[in-house]
This record gives C-alpha cells, sequence and structure tokens, in this order.
C-alpha cells in the first residue's frame, strides 16, 4: 500500500506511513472525529473506494481508495463491530467503542451490499461533550419559555417532529436531561441507544428478540415510570399505544415525521389515533431543522478553522405549537388546517422561517441558508 497522510486540521496530530489496514481505519475515523463528522462513508464503485465525511450535514469528499482495499477494509470494521466477516449479501447493523488520543467516541456501524460491493457508514457518537441546553442547541428564548412551560405539566405527550438528521434526538436528550432528578422515575426506548444517560433506565430495541417499541411500551408500564421517552412513532401499533398511555397521567416524549409541527395532527390522525387522543394528550410539539453557522473567525469569507467553507457548527431552527384548550376543540371538530393555522399564530407561535431569519439578521447564518432547508 502506497503511504498516505492524513493532516487533521486544528489538531498536532498528523498519521504518517499507514502500511496497514488496522491504520487505515483507525486514521479514518481518527481524521473525522478531528474535522467533526457526524458521519464516515466507504462507498465502493467502479473507479475506486470513495471516502466522504459529513460535516454540518454537508458530505465532503475526503479521498478514493484502491479497490483492491475494500475487502480487507470491510472486513477490518466488521471485526471491530462483531458483525459475520463471511456474509456479504445480507445488510449488518453493529457497533464499538473507539479511543485513541483526544478521540473518544461510539461509533455506530451499517453495512449494506451494493453492485460494486458493500458499503459502509459509521456514525460517530462522540463522548467528550455534555448534553447541551436547549439554548446552546439554538432554540430562541421565546421557544425556550413555550417549551419549559409544557415541561412542567408533567403528563400529556410531547412530540418532536422533522425530517432524518434534524436533530431531534439530540432535542429529546436534553429535554430527559432537564427533567432527570430523584424524583422522577424515567424509561426510554431506543433504536439505537446513542448517549448513555445516568440515572435513567434506557432500553434497547431488539426487534429479533421480540423488544419492539410497541411491546417495550406495554412493558414498561408495569415498571411504574413517571416520564418516557420513545425513540420514535413509525406504526399505528406504537402510536394508538403512546396515546393511551399519555392519558393515564404520564409525561411521554418522543419523534415523528412531519414537515411542519401543525403537520403531526393529521398524521396521527392518519395513523388511526381517534382525533378525541389526539386532543386529550398532545401537550407541544416542537418542529425543527438544523442550519449551518457563520464561521465566527471569518465571518463566512473561508479559513483554517472552518476548512473554507465559511460556516462551522449548526444551530436549531423551531417552531412550538402548544396544543390549548382551544385547540383541543378545533381538533376533535376537524378544523380546517388554515384557521387551526391563524389561531396557533393568534397565540404566539412563530414559524421555522421566521426563527431562521432572526437567526440571519443576528448573524448566526444566511438567507441562502434558511431557504435550503426550509420554503416558507
Amino acid at each position: 500500500m502506497s503511504e498516505k497522510t492524513y493532516a487533521i486540521p486544528n489538531n498536532d496530530l498528523t498519521l504518517h506511513d499507514i502500511r496497514s489496514i488496522v491504520e487505515l481505519v483507525d486514521s479514518l475515523i481518527t481524521h473525522g472525529f478531528h474535522r467533526g463528522a457526524s458521519d464516515v462513508h466507504i462507498d465502493p464503485a467502479q473507479e475506486g473506494v470513495t471516502i466522504r465525511f459529513r460535516v454540518d450535514g454537508m458530505l465532503m469528499y475526503a479521498d478514493t481508495l484502491s479497490n483492491d482495499l475494500h475487502e480487507e477494509l470491510i472486513a477490518r470494521i466488521k471485526v471491530l463491530s462483531g458483525l459475520r466477516t463471511d456474509i456479504h449479501f445480507v445488510p449488518q447493523d453493529g457497533r464499538f467503542r473507539f479511543a485513541q488520543g483526544i478521540c473518544d467516541c461510539d461509533i455506530r456501524v451499517s453495512i449494506i451490499p451494493t453492485h460494486h460491493g458493500e458499503n459502509v457508514v459509521m456514525r460517530l457518537l462522540r463522548n467528550d461533550s455534555d448534553i447541551p441546553t436547549l439554548g446552546k442547541l439554538g432554540f430562541s428564548d421565546h421557544d425556550v419559555s413555550r417549551i419549559v412551560q409544557c415541561l412542567s405539566y408533567h403528563q400529556g405527550m410531547i412530540l418532536v417532529t422533522g425530517p432524518t438528521g434534524s436533530g431531534k434526538t439530540s432535542t429529546l436528550y436534553t429535554l430527559i436531561s432537564a427533567l432527570s432528578s430523584e424524583k422522577n422515575s424515567i424509561i426510554t426506548l431506543e433504536d439505537p441507544i446513542e448517549y448513555a444517560m445516568p440515572g435513567i433506565r434506557q432500553i434497547q430495541i431488539h426487534s429479533r428478540h421480540g423488544i419492539t417499541f410497541a411491546n417495550g411500551l406495554r412493558s414498561i408500564v408495569r415498571q411504574d415510570p413517571d416520564i418516557i421517552m420513545v425513540g420514535e412513532i413509525r406504526d399505528t401499533e406504537t402510536a394508538q399505544i403512546a396515546t393511551n398511555i399519555s392519558l393515564t397521567g404520564h409525561l411521554l416524549l418522543s419523534t415523528l415525521h412531519t414537515n411542519s409541527a401543525l403537520g403531526s395532527i393529521p398524521r396521527l390522525i392518519d395513523m388511526g389515533v381517534d382525533p378525541y387522543l389526539v386532543a386529550s394528550t398532545l401537550s407541544l410539539v416542537i418542529a425543527q431543522r438544523l442550519v449551518r453557522k457563520v464561521c465566527q473567525q471569518c465571518k463566512g469569507a473561508g479559513c483554517g478553522a472552518c476548512g473554507t467553507l465559511g460556516f462551522k457548527g449548526r444551530t436549531v431552527i423551531a417552531e412550538t405549537l402548544i396544543v390549548d384548550e382551544e385547540l383541543r376543540k378545533y381538533i376533535m371538530a376537524r378544523t380546517s388546517h388554515a384557521e387551526i393555522s391563524r389561531y396557533v399564530r393568534s397565540k404566539g407561535m412563530r414559524s421555522m422561517y421566521e426563527d431562521g431569519m432572526e437567526k440571519v439578521e443576528k448573524g448566526i447564518t444566511t438567507q441562502e441558508e434558511i431557504l435550503r432547508i426550509v420554503h416558507e
């Protein structure tokens, strides 16, 4: 193998003389970690194995390796993840811990067969930072006060909505962290568990062993919880059980795939939940996206700190829907979307676009970035 050098930005660490697959995998993870990547993509193609990093939500090309390294590279990652090295035509998922110097992270591995061979995505879950506050995630003071108000009720259902990669899980962990105390019994159902939280009982979903979101919900109610977190409401059975649990005095937090906060209401009804149950249990919906932040060192001009991109880090843009008594009447009456929208705006709900444009005015992000992520 020819020598490869990975110069890691903003760090004294440089890896030279990579002469083995072990060193190559280590270097890819370390390089991704120091670039702030959330994922490392290893994509086989006819012309070579493409390496890309997802940084601040954007895929960045890093390198192309020779195809003759592909099998060894995949085998090494499978060994680390405890996966079958003799299976090549079936998707596999695994996980391992990587700790080398200041690079400390849990790595979630997904492998799928493609036309040119097995494709790998490694999700880097950093262990070097605490769970942030709502403010540090980027929520405005306006939205923080609305969220805190609903958390104080300690019953009902709180949903965080948005597409994949919009930061929903981070927000859920932040909410659970804010609720965590010796007075609260908190249980979570997750797929997968991304961060271990002290004092909280976290359950990993194992469909092959009969632990699904729906079955898990039925079981944990008998564990006397005050607060339940469900990683995702993804089917009718889970939606119906979750709303019924919320009706019995528990606080339930979960995520849902909708484009807006208001979109969660028809989505739950479409999943078979009675409008009465939706109105009776839903207390707050947070819809969010992640947008890139302007690099504060170069103010968007491009520098070494941001890899000449002009952006470094991401922040939340959000809208918060509070379900009050009047809105409950609208839900049960199946009032039109337009009329409900007028009502909630009169009660102080701001759209994600408005939240984003406020961040543009403060110099946190750019209008182009807001329009790339959300359209008004």
